[in-house]
């Protein structure tokens, strides 16, 4: 922790600092001081404080906000989705509801498919025909154009908010009259600028989901093309 006393003047100047060895923290590996009486409990010191699961309340929370991310993505893509079902239309089979006949759906309204007790999906892309492939194809490379802007928009929207984040944190270190502590800036720096912090967080990861989505979709274009000339 550091006891370095800084001025109004000086703040300014160790906030870019400070900001930037924050932004870095979430690519980090974690530390945690370990009390030397507790690694006398375990052989693998790394796993004496260790937690496999959220809290209680936080697993709930966490699921919501993973299908909000999720349904962005649902709706800024909707026509991927729907080329994505119909291709799986012919090569699995959905899942049937035994007591009411209906296909299941999932949250998106998307049926659920048959999956193998390996839990990989039961499927048979054998089933496609040449001119299925092609239209496939075609629907792929013509919707790339729109879907690759749309995820650098995504990007542009996680860079915006990685710098309001910046912007707030800055804040809330600089705001503190006198000689304060770099360490007291920081905490008062990430208390102020919380929930900005987690709303980059939320939207890189929308981000990531929306770049992720169109690579999947350059490979499976690129699978149909060499299944055409194969």
């Amino acid at each position: 922790m550091s006891t370095e006393t800084l001025d109004d003047a000086q703040a300014v100047d160790q906030a870019h600092r400070v900001i930037s060895d924050i932004a870095r923290e979430a690519d980090a590996p974690m530390t945690v001081d370990i009390d030397p009486d507790r690694t006398r409990e375990t052989s693998t010191t790394g796993f004496a404080r260790m937690r496999t699961d959220w809290r209680p309340g936080e697993s709930a929370e966490v699921l919501g906000i993973v299908q909000q991310a999720q349904g962005i993505i649902h709706r800024t893509f909707p026509d991927a989705y729907l080329l994505m079902n119909e291709l799986w239309g012919l090569v699995r089979e959905a899942v049937v509801d035994t007591t009411t006949g209906e296909v299941t759906t999932d949250v998106f309204g998307w049926p659920q498919w048959e999956k193998l007790p390996s839990g990989a999906y039961r499927e048979d892309y054998t089933k496609l025909t040449a001119r299925e492939k092609e239209d496939f194809l075609l629907r792929i490379t013509t919707g790339l154009l729109e879907w690759e802007q749309k995820a650098s928009t995504s990007w542009l929207e996680a860079m915006l908010a990685k710098g309001r984040w910046e912007e707030a944190m800055a804040t809330g270190f600089i705001a503190p009259s006198g000689r304060v502590t770099v360490e007291e800036r920081t905490q008062r720096g990430r208390a102020y600028a919380a929930e900005d912090r987690y709303h980059a967080i939320f939207r890189a990861a929308v981000s990531r989901s929306a770049e992720q989505l169109v690579r999947s979709l350059e490979r499976l274009g690129q699978r149909l093309k060499d299944s055409l000339t194969a």
